[in-house]
């Protein structure tokens, strides 16, 4: 019986685990991809605070659907 419950536990933590890293790994990609985004806007700038709350966002986001896809 507890080898089930030592399993299960961790199944969960490798999930959670690898939905930080893909919501980290999300957050430098928006980070580093602000300027492209602006070139390819015509050189418009974009508001700083909009762009870095809305990758933090989409970010947490996608960790929580990675991690729930691998439960």
């Amino acid at each position: 019986m507890e080898n089930i419950t030592i399993g299960y536990v961790l199944h969960i933590l490798r999930a959670i685990l690898f939905g930080v890293a893909v919501g980290y790994s999300m957050s430098f990609f928006f980070r580093y991809f602000k300027p492209i985004t602006e070139n390819l806007l015509g050189g418009k700038r974009i508001n700083v605070d909009l762009w870095w709350w809305s990758g933090i966002v989409i970010s947490v986001i996608l960790g929580i659907l990675v991690m729930l896809i691998l439960l």
